[in-house]
């Protein structure tokens, strides 16, 4: 299931939003007043009040509360995205994944928070696309994007770097196998996506792919299930598949490998490409390298890992939850540096890919070089 947004926030001030927020953190945990209250040591009433604002609610409290319903304490204070809200809303989106749901409204706060502190570099964002409208076009588009990337052939074996080059920060996050696919959200000029790290690695890099076709075509926000259903998110599949397997690399694989075997010209696009078993049989199927019988029989004799063994080739992973966009992690861990960021914020934007142990040693910062990071007059 693919999702998309678009970001805006606004700042909670009055015990009366805080109180909404807080209710509004327990309905979508599921958790009913009396469990949440029972969780923290509070009354159940006095919760009754505390969200509809009529009693405060303490630093304490506030913490503890957060951490019942696995909420950083600054969600409360900050609204949701106003798309984000109105997907939830929205009686066409049926079935949607409240852990993908959360995993992208919290990641797209996370880049909100570092660009507001200018923490981030500027960023162009690509002028938008024409949304594909047949085949030839997604194979277009696709062939576009790579020579914009300098990356006419050949595997793209870092696409995450490709897709934050071009403005959109992929994050891949072990969300659990009912979660979806990916959700993409707007940022300022980015694009943020946070795929399921949970999925296997070809379909990560193929979800990542395909999101990056949302970006480049400026589709932020469709309040449909991404199921593949439409003719959108079909063409978006199709570039997504010619961008991570463009034709002329793939003929020449095939040109390699097929007098031996068809599926051995499959397994070898698998793995040299790093896409999915199913995937590399479809994109054969498309470039009219074997019929739709061949396709459905090499798909129903899944790919083994004895076979690519034999092959010879290490399948690239990429993808690896919990994984944050080069650039991204180097601006965090530079904003550590300069005293801009605590140990627990960082580890916090990193996704816990690393450790409080695993950062280098802050810069020593004179009191004048302090106060111009926050503007502090002496």
């Amino acid at each position: 299931m693919w999702d998309n947004h678009t970001m805006s926030r606004e700042v909670v001030v009055t015990q009366a939003d805080l109180g909404r927020r807080i209710a509004d953190a327990r309905t979508e945990a599921g958790i009913t007043q009396a469990d949440l209250a029972a969780g923290i040591g509070l009354e159940r009433t006095a919760l009754v009040r505390v969200e509809s604002g009529e009693r405060k609610v303490s630093a304490t409290e506030l913490v503890t509360i957060a951490g019942a319903l696995d909420r950083p304490v600054d969600w409360f204070f900050i609204e949701s995205p106003v798309a984000v809200a109105s997907r939830r809303r929205d009686p066409v989106v049926g079935g949607f994944s409240r852990a993908l749901d959360r995993a992208l409204e919290l990641t797209a706060r996370d880049v909100a928070f570092l660009e507001g502190r200018n923490l981030l570099s500027s960023v162009e964002r690509p002028p938008a696309r024409e949304a594909p409208d047949s085949f030839e076009n997604a194979e277009h588009l696709a062939r576009d994007i790579r020579a914009e990337a300098g990356r006419i052939e050949g595997p793209l074996l870092d696409l995450q770097s490709v897709a934050e080059s071009l403005g959109l920060l992929g994050f891949s996050l072990a969300l659990g196998p009912d979660a979806g696919d990916a959700a993409y959200v707007e940022v300022g000029k980015r694009g943020v996506a946070v795929i399921n790290g949970t999925t296997d690695p070809g379909r990560r890099r193929f979800s990542l792919a395909h999101e990056l076709g949302h970006h480049l075509t400026g589709d932020a926000y469709e309040p449909s299930p991404r199921l593949g259903a439409s003719d959108t998110e079909r063409m978006l599949n199709a570039f997504a598949a010619y961008l991570l397997m463009p034709r002329p690399s793939v003929l020449s694989v095939w040109d390699e490998f097929s007098a031996q075997s068809p599926r051995l010209a499959a397994i070898a696009v698998a793995v040299r490409f790093s896409v999915s078993w199913t995937a590399a049989c479809n994109q054969l199927r498309n470039l009219d390298l074997i019929d739709s019988r061949e396709r459905e029989r090499l798909v129903a004799d899944d790919l083994r890992r004895g076979e690519m063994f034999e092959f010879g080739e290490r399948f690239a992973i990429e993808l690896e939850p919990p994984s944050v966009p080069p650039a991204y992690a180097r601006a965090v861990v530079s904003g550590y540096r300069r005293g801009q960021l605590t140990a627990a914020k960082t580890v916090e934007l990193l996704h816990q890919s690393v450790g409080e142990a695993d950062l280098p040693e802050p810069d020593a910062m004179s009191l004048d070089e302090l106060r111009g990071q926050f503007d502090v007059e002496p």
